[in-house]
């Protein structure tokens, strides 16, 4: 009898931990260089008007510092991989990443000037990071 109840305890014990998702098993679907910094942009094609705030926003950030500027990428709202990686709870969504870091999440409807400002501000910070690395680099070489 005891041997039976010690059966079955198990068995439920196994048959209850599949049930919980494995965070580990999930893998980041963006293949990117650790140092490099990109701007992805969760996108919802039936909703396209919602972004056009975004897109506004990234194209005047380009138009102003078109070397400086980092890359796009859109994953739309079928890559449900990506979805549950990034934790996207609505769209659209941008986030701003420097390799695995998450510098930037901007979520929902905002104006173009309020994206703007976000952007701006978060590149004004990598930029002033940089120019002390390099700042550091070229004084230690004299």
């Amino acid at each position: 009898m005891d041997k039976y109840i010690e059966m079955m305890i198990i068995s439920s014990m196994l048959f209850l931990s599949s049930c919980f998702p494995q965070a580990s098993s999930i893998e980041n679907p963006i293949s990117q260089d650790q140092e490099q910094t990109i701007t992805v942009l969760f996108s919802d094609s039936s909703n396209l008007h919602e972004e056009k705030t975004y897109y506004d926003a990234l194209l005047e950030l380009k138009q102003k510092d078109p070397v400086n500027a980092p890359s796009l990428m859109i994953i739309d709202s079928e890559e449900r991989d990506a979805i549950r990686y990034f934790n996207i709870e609505q769209f659209p969504t941008m986030i701003v990443l420097t390799g695995e870091k998450e510098n930037l999440r901007v979520e929902g409807s905002l104006t173009k000037d309020e994206i703007l400002g976000h952007l701006k501000e978060v590149f004004q910070i990598e930029k002033d990071a940089a120019s002390l690395s390099s700042n550091r680099l070229f004084s230690n070489t004299y």
